[in-house]
């Protein structure tokens, strides 16, 4: 009984001591959606041809984006992770309704998306065609390939933009016009 009286009263003690050891830690995820950015992919010629598409505005806004949380004070140094969410390519067609049957994202073979800051470029993304068919395709994902710890260097760092490199699979002879979305997810912590 003794005994009992011993433990019961060191685990009391032990759970008081383990309240004033615990901290309040806030995780929170925030999503940012830059503007959707309108490109045209110039006619190509396979196996010659690729074109590179520069200077396209990212308009992500990190701190904004914190500073529209509210209450919990973040900031841009509470960021614990960051990752790219999506990045897609939709096909614009010319007239309402209408997808060339001759001009579209089939034609496409890869695409690579770099992020461009003032001192540097590395690769963010990137989409490779590996459809043995020809169906008609209006849309597609790249993947990052990135790793989050740069891409959250990059992102701390803002004056971005984007550049791309497109390689035809099969030959482009007109213009393709498209609509690139991209979004990213910050874990902060505090």
């Amino acid at each position: 009984m003794k005994t009992n009286l011993y433990l019961i009263a060191l685990t009391i003690l032990l759970a008081f001591s383990a309240c004033n050891k615990v901290s309040e830690s806030i995780h929170r995820d925030v999503i940012i959606k830059p503007d959707s950015i309108l490109i045209s992919i110039p006619p190509m010629v396979v196996n010659r041809d690729s074109a590179v598409i520069k200077d396209l505005p990212t308009t992500v806004n990190i701190q904004a984006a914190i500073a529209n949380l509210g209450g919990e004070n973040f900031s841009v140094n509470d960021i614990e992770t960051a990752r790219l969410s999506n990045f897609s390519f939709t096909y614009v067609p010319k007239v309402k309704d209408s997808v060339s049957l001759r001009n579209n994202f089939s034609n496409i073979g890869s695409v690579r998306v770099s992020l461009v800051s003032n001192i540097k470029t590395d690769s963010l993304a990137k989409f490779i065609n590996t459809s043995s068919i020809d169906p008609i395709s209006t849309n597609f994902n790249l993947g990052q390939v990135m790793n989050n710890q740069l891409l959250k260097d990059y992102l701390n760092d803002g004056n971005l933009t984007y550049m791309m490199i497109i390689k035809p699979r099969k030959s482009i002879t007109d213009t393709i016009k498209a609509k690139i979305s991209a979004s990213y997810t910050l874990t902060l912590s505090k």
